[in-house]
């Protein structure tokens, strides 16, 4: 059996497919677990959110890039996931520094909300 469509369909078949633009999208991967923000891109991004609250990946980032919490959460050797070192420490010292609720459920339901997904690394 001839499933091509016959000459007449065929030739605005492929007009058609002619007329599709591919989409270029740049997938170059990039590490910013060792990027630095100075104190004057900190407050010139401040400036332009005109007060808004940072966004939960944008203070996640903020926490796991933080020297002083390597010994609660940080960032893998690759650079490209995090890991809660000690969940009692987080919940005690960083969730109340950073967010409204102090509940691992609630960040936990953040990080998955943000589409993060778990790592199981051998």
């Amino acid at each position: 059996m001839d499933e091509r469509p016959p000459d007449d369909e065929e030739e605005s078949y492929q007009s058609s497919s002619k007329k599709r633009k591919e989409s270029k999208v740049d997938h170059t991967y990039s590490d910013y677990s060792q990027h630095q923000i100075t104190a004057d891109a900190a407050e010139e991004e401040a400036s332009q959110g005109r007060g808004r609250q940072p966004t939960f990946p944008a203070k996640l980032h903020e926490i796991v890039s933080n020297p002083e919490y390597r010994h609660i959460i940080g960032w893998m050797p690759h650079g490209r996931s995090w890991i809660i070192v000690n969940k009692d420490l987080l919940i005690k010292y960083v969730l109340p520094t950073h967010f409204t609720s102090n509940k691992f459920e609630s960040f936990n339901r953040q990080v998955n909300g943000w589409g993060f997904k778990r790592f199981h690394g051998e």
